[in-house]
Formats: C-alpha cells, sequence, structure tokens
C-alpha cells in the first residue's frame, strides 16, 4: 500500500506500451529486458544503472522545486548521479555520457551562445545548473534544502515566483549570495528578490563567471 508505505518503490516487468522503456509512478515498470540490470549487482557496478535511478529520481520530484516542463527529465537525473557516486562508486563522467567533460562545456557553450533563454533550458542543460551547484557545495546542501521545503507552505505555483525562491533558499542554504550564478542561466530573478541576500558574501567561484 503506497499510502502507508510512500518511500517502497516496487519495479515490475509489465510495461505497457507505447510510453517508453521505463515509467516511473507505483510500481516503476519495464521491459523484461531490463531484468539483468535490477538483479545482477555486478552487472550493475560495472555498467551503472541510469534508467532506473532515473525513473525512481521522477518518483522523488516535487511541485514545489520543480520548474515544468523545464527540469522533468533533469532533476530526476540527481538521483542517477549520487546512486552512482555514493553506492556503485561510479564518477558521473562515466554514468552517463553527456556528463563528460567535453559534452557538459560544449552544452553550456552552446546555450549561452542562444542567449541563455529558459525555453532552451531542460534536460541535461538544466542539470548542468545544479551540478555546478553540487560540485560547488556538496551533497549535504541539497539534502538539507529539500528537507527545507517539506516544511514550508505557501508555495506559489508559478515558474518565476517558484524559481525566485528557489534561488533565495539556495543562496540562504550556502551562505552565498547566488543571484549572478542563477542570472546567467537565465532565470528571471527579481531585482526585489536579489536584495534579500544582497548581504551574503559574493560567490567568487562562480563557475559561470569563466564561460
Amino acid at each position: 500500500n503506497h499510502t502507508t508505505h510512500p518511500l517502497f518503490s516496487i519495479p515490475t516487468p509489465l510495461q505497457p506500451k507505447g510510453i517508453g522503456w521505463m515509467h516511473s509512478g507505483y510500481p516503476i515498470m519495464c521491459h523484461l529486458d531490463s531484468v539483468k540490470v535490477l538483479v545482477n549487482m555486478e552487472y550493475m557496478q560495472a555498467n551503472g544503472l541510469w534508467s532506473p535511478i532515473h525513473e525512481l529520481g521522477h518518483n522523488q520530484q516535487r511541485a514545489s522545486w520543480e520548474f515544468l516542463p523545464h527540469t522533468t527529465e533533469a532533476t530526476c537525473n540527481l538521483w542517477s548521479v549520487y546512486v552512482h557516486e555514493k553506492v556503485l562508486g561510479i564518477p558521473r563522467d562515466r554514468a552517463h555520457e553527456e556528463l563528460q567533460l567535453k559534452n557538459r562545456k560544449k552544452r553550456i557553450s552552446d546555450y549561452l551562445g542562444k542567449g541563455a533563454q529558459l525555453q532552451d533550458w531542460d534536460v541535461c542543460t538544466a542539470l548542468e545548473t545544479y551540478l555546478q551547484l553540487q560540485e560547488a557545495f556538496g551533497w549535504e546542501s541539497f539534502i538539507q534544502l529539500f528537507s527545507e521545503y517539506q516544511t514550508v507552505s505557501n508555495i506559489p505555483t508559478d515558474n518565476p515566483s517558484k524559481m525566485n525562491l528557489g534561488a533565495e533558499k539556495f543562496s540562504r542554504q550556502v551562505k552565498k549570495n547566488l543571484a549572478p550564478f542563477f542570472v546567467a542561466w537565465g532565470w528571471p530573478i527579481k531585482g526585489e528578490v536579489s536584495k534579500k541576500f544582497a548581504s551574503l558574501p559574493n560567490w567568487d567561484k562562480n563557475p559561470m563567471k569563466k564561460m
């Protein structure tokens, strides 16, 4: 019963036609060919487990810190990166080819070259924003941030307001002024919101300064 055991997910090899190779939900659904990935630890450690964890990641996403449709296929991959590195011992650049350094640099360059428009901020491009923050401030900052969101009520429903709230909360979480970072990524940060955490120390190692 998922209402009394919300953190327990069951993969089942019964995938309805027409909705992809795997599908998040309760239970998580997949094709029979995926069974070897789900039950063979040696296979997991040698080849990774990106797609199943990607689907589990979907089940952890919350509307309060999601910016649809941009982050739908992006933030779920935070779980894929975390599990590969922390559990399987596979670094992110081996976990998925899109996370190889050359691909990451090109993706950011292409995005900025088009004017950093939010219409282009999705999937791995959007994931890159979060990876830069994780590489600077660690996983604990995300753990604490997501925990804090669970206690917050009256979350706005529109993306601009949620993005401003997210920028403010992350800045306060890491005690750095992240407004210039998010602005560089094309987030619609409002002047009055920036003023709220302008007293925080500047993020001198902001990776977007180098782009």
